[in-house]
C-alpha cells in the first residue's frame, strides 16, 4: 500500500510540474545598505491588461516588506494606466522623487505579460522585469527578468505573486 501511495504521489508531482513553465534570469545580487529605505516606482505596463503595472508594483512593495526590508514606500502612480513605448517615466524625475522621500534605492520595473492565454484551458501567463537603482548614482545595481505560465486552475494574481517573490528572493541572496 505504501508503494502505491508513493508512486501515485510521484506521478501527481510530475503531472503538476508540467503545468507551469518558468524562466528567471537575474544579475548578481548586490549588497544593499542595511536599513536603507527602498522606494517602489510605478511599473510600466506594456500589456493590454489595465492596471497590470500598478498591480505588479504594489505586489513588489508588499513582498519587499515581508522579506524584512526596513522601509518600503510606494511612489505615486502616474495617471497614465498604460504608457506607450517611449513615454516611460523620466529616470531623473524618479530618482529625484525617491531622494526626496529619503530612499537609498528605487525599484522600478515593467510588465510585458499579465493575462490568461486564449484557449480551452485559459492558463495564466506573466512576464515582468525589475531593476534596483542606486538613488545617488543612478546606476542599476541589479536587474532581473522572469516569465511564467501556470496551470489551468491557477490565477494570474497567484502566478504574479510567486514570480515576483522568486525575483525578490534572488535579489536578497
Amino acid at each position: 500500500m505504501t508503494l502505491i501511495k508513493r508512486v501515485f504521489g510521484i506521478t501527481i508531482g510530475i503531472l503538476l510540474s508540467g503545468c507551469a513553465n518558468t524562466a528567471l534570469h537575474a544579475s548578481r545580487a548586490p549588497r544593499l545598505a542595511h536599513g536603507a529605505a527602498i522606494a517602489v516606482a510605478p511599473f510600466a505596463n506594456y500589456t493590454t491588461t489595465p492596471g497590470a503595472g500598478a498591480r505588479a508594483a504594489s505586489m513588489a512593495a508588499s513582498l519587499l516588506l515581508t522579506h524584512g526590508l526596513v522601509t518600503v514606500s510606494a511612489m505615486a502612480a502616474n495617471h497614465h494606466n498604460r504608457l506607450p513605448l517611449g513615454l516611460e517615466p523620466n529616470p531623473t524625475t524618479l530618482l529625484r522623487k525617491a531622494r526626496a522621500m529619503g530612499a537609498r534605492y528605487v525599484v522600478e520595473g515593467a510588465v510585458q505579460e499579465w493575462r490568461y492565454t486564449i484557449g480551452l484551458d485559459g492558463q495564466p501567463a506573466v512576464a515582468v522585469t525589475m531593476d534596483v537603482v542606486d538613488v545617488h548614482s543612478g546606476r542599476i545595481m541589479w536587474t532581473a527578468t522572469a516569465s511564467r505560465s501556470g496551470g489551468p486552475r491557477e490565477s494570474v494574481g497567484v502566478l504574479a505573486e510567486d514570480t515576483l517573490n522568486a525575483m525578490i528572493q534572488r535579489l536578497l541572496r
